[in-house]
């Protein structure tokens, strides 16, 4: 397969599609409609058990990702291309430096109420 201008600005679209997902999910507990349902600690929670299970999240991420993309046209995959790349990012890069950050500012806040 060529990479045609219009494939590119579809795979760099896919990547603005991801961008979008990941930062609302990770923003959903801050979100006034949303704060009943996706509340801080059922959040936070969520990513834990995306983190311990990178495999099966990828699947149940790309099984989403190509059912409202499709495979019948060059473009629409190379969107959904484009949304994996950042799946994988986020899963095996983003996440896991992410749960670094949280451990330890848990770590300092119970150390801050010990002493």
């Amino acid at each position: 397969m060529i990479l045609t201008p219009s494939n590119t600005g579809s795979a760099i679209a896919g990547v603005g599609v991801g961008v979008f997902t990941w930062g609302a999910f990770l923003k959903s507990d801050h979100i006034p409609w949303l704060k009943k349902f996706m509340t801080t600690r059922r959040k936070e929670a969520t990513l834990i058990w995306i983190n311990k299970n990178k495999g099966i999240s990828l699947l149940g991420l790309e099984t989403v990702n190509f059912s409202i993309h499709g495979i019948t046209s060059a473009n629409s995959v190379m969107l959904a291309l484009g949304n994996t790349i950042l799946n994988i990012f986020m899963l095996w890069v983003f996440l896991p430096f992410r749960m670094i950050g949280v451990t330890k500012k848990h770590t300092r806040s119970v150390l801050k109420g010990a002493s």
